[in-house]
């Protein structure tokens, strides 16, 4: 077992865990691991030899006998094992001095900008951390810089893998194991890497660090402190926190509004769509983008935000569905996007797991906020989370500071463009959170705080859409009309929302007067007509005119 990467025998591992009348969960705790890591090797996966030992260890069991037979990933030598606090968890570690960074097998694509920017900062910075949400890119993008910059580090780049670690004192012996090199006896291994490190030019990439954000921080210190050309490379949803750190998030694949009427040969200059089709040619041969389909792919890489696995998902469905029937199913997308290949890692098979790896990092009052901030279409206000997302086991004033915790970890945007902060959350993440928050039992109550905000937002702009300050609340109004286009379709189908769906669309009818929504405005104010009750007579009367209005600049 001297290889980095060997194949794991999961029928032995399921077989003698049964025996022991163990659960996946349970193994995984007995070994150091995380649940997927067991469920991988239960699937015969090929996994670091260190992680197979450890499993070996926790079922009494050697590592030949978890291992079938086969070729491993590199030729071994070096050995690195943990201190004894840390051996129950794993019993040695080998590896010896692999192919520093892994061979992708797929092409590439875009980031020309992006790539630049990382390289330059890297340059300027000792550790670096690229940040976003899951499926983003971190990861690829980090080993391409690496791949380029190799050249400047005589002493080679490194990739370390830290995804399937739990434990976070197996960080060390991780990195020991990737760098080949040996613990000395009775003394700590992160002295021994520093004085081994300390006249190399190296870097460092980290990858997957989220999960022991407090270990890899504690772990990059120390290196940096130590090894004056070091340079350390990392990737997370949120920064490590160490002093000289450099954060930089990286972006969505820029994709084409699909509003726009664009040639294929402008739609192709766009990244997501490059991907797109370089990736269903991997799925399909014979795909091409045509005429008939280049505006529908370019609302796919529109409406899955430009992240790069939920793309890759998406174009690999091209084997057994059209572009257009991919479109129309992804109001489902959690249960469309998946089927990744089965040689990467579980978080990366499904836009599904992808989430999941991130929500299950989190504490329960910021999955309570993600869960009430999926409500808002479009962005919205601190003030309006302050409003909307406060209720049972939360307080007004906790929303801030969780708030901010979400941005940190890249799951919620924010820009500040006139002054006021706005925040936003991707769709995909939007529409994963609208489902826990279904399943919370809390959906009906929190939807009825963002009717009750906007209805409110809307009657506060009436009196003013005739003052000297109209024209910043005709704009206001417009920044949060999908918001507004929400609230009214969510009075339209539940009962308790019938007479505030009318109080809000008797509000609006001066701004759908004044912006030209003439067509859409009549819509909203004959549609909760239609559903109003005569005793609402304030609202039906300013509802009656406000339709009268519409229709008479229609000239009806």
């Amino acid at each position: 077992m001297d290889g980095r990467f060997v194949r794991a025998d999961g029928e032995t591992i399921r077989r003698r865990r049964q025996e022991l009348f163990w659960t996946q969960e349970q193994l995984a705790e007995k070994a150091g691991l995380r649940k997927r890591t067991i469920e991988r090797a239960e699937a015969g996966e090929h996994l670091q030899s260190h992680t197979i030992r450890a499993i070996a260890q926790a079922l009494g069991l050697s590592p030949a006998e978890v291992t079938l037979p086969g070729r491993s990933s590199t030729p071994g030598g070096a050995r690195a094992s943990p201190d004894p606090e840390a051996a129950g968890a794993l019993k040695a570690l080998t590896a010896s001095r692999p192919p520093t960074l892994p061979v992708s097998v797929t092409s590439f694509i875009g980031r020309t900008r992006e790539l630049a920017e990382v390289k330059q900062r890297l340059s300027a910075t000792r550790l670096l951390t690229l940040t976003g949400p899951g499926g983003c890119g971190k990861t690829r993008l980090a080993l391409q810089a690496a791949t380029d910059l190799a050249d400047k580090f005589v002493d080679g780049v490194w990739f370390v893998e830290l995804s399937t670690l739990s434990d976070p004192r197996l960080v060390p012996y991780l990195v020991a194991t990737a760098l080949g090199v040996r613990e000395e006896p009775n003394r700590p291994l992160a002295v021994t890497l520093v004085d081994a490190l300390h006249p190399r030019r190296l870097l460092l990439v980290l990858d997957s660090c989220e999960h022991l954000i407090a270990a890899c921080a504690e772990f990059s210190h120390t290196l940096l402190h130590g090894c004056p050309q070091l340079r350390i490379l990392a990737t997370r949803r949120e920064v490590l926190g160490v002093a000289g750190e450099l954060a930089w998030r990286v972006p969505p694949l820029a994709s084409p509004d699909p509003q726009r009427l664009l040639s294929i040969e402008d739609l192709v200059q766009y990244e997501a769509v490059q991907l797109f089709v370089e990736r269903a040619r991997t799925a399909l041969l014979t795909f091409t983008l045509t005429n008939r389909n280049a505006s529908v792919v370019a609302q796919v890489c529109y409406r899955l935000d430009g992240i790069p696995l939920a793309i890759e998902l998406a174009a690999a469905r091209v084997k057994v569905l059209a572009v257009e029937q991919i479109a129309a199913r992804l109001d489902d997308r959690f249960h469309l996007l998946t089927g990744g290949g089965r040689m990467v890692l579980p978080r990366q098979q499904t836009l599904q797991a992808a989430m999941d790896w991130s929500y299950d990092l989190l504490s329960e009052p910021e999955r309570r906020l993600w869960h009430r901030l999926s409500v808002f279409a479009g962005g919205w206000t601190l003030e309006a989370a302050e409003a909307v997302c406060a209720g049972v086991g939360f307080d007004v004033a906790d929303v801030l500071d969780r708030l901010t915790s979400l941005v940190d970890k890249s799951l919620v945007n924010v820009e500040a463009p006139d002054g006021e902060a706005r925040y936003r959350l991707l769709e995909t993440i939007r529409q994963y959170g609208l489902k826990k928050l279904e399943r919370s039992g809390q959906a009906a109550v929190v939807r009825r705080q963002h009717l009750q905000w906007f209805v409110g937002l809307a009657e506060r702009a009436e009196a003013e859409l005739t003052g000297p300050d109209q024209g910043i609340w005709l704009e206001r109004l417009e920044t949060e009309y999908d918001n507004l286009w929400a609230v009214l379709e969510w009075s339209q189908t539940e009962a308790q929302g019938a007479e505030a769906g009318l109080r809000l669309a008797a509000a609006l009818w001066r701004f759908w007067l004044v912006h030209g929504h003439l067509r859409e405005g009549r819509r909203w104010l004959e549609a909760v007509l239609a559903g109003s009750r005569v005793a609402w007579v304030a609202a039906r009367a300013k509802a009656l005119y406000g339709a009268g209005a519409l229709a008479e600049d229609q000239g009806d």
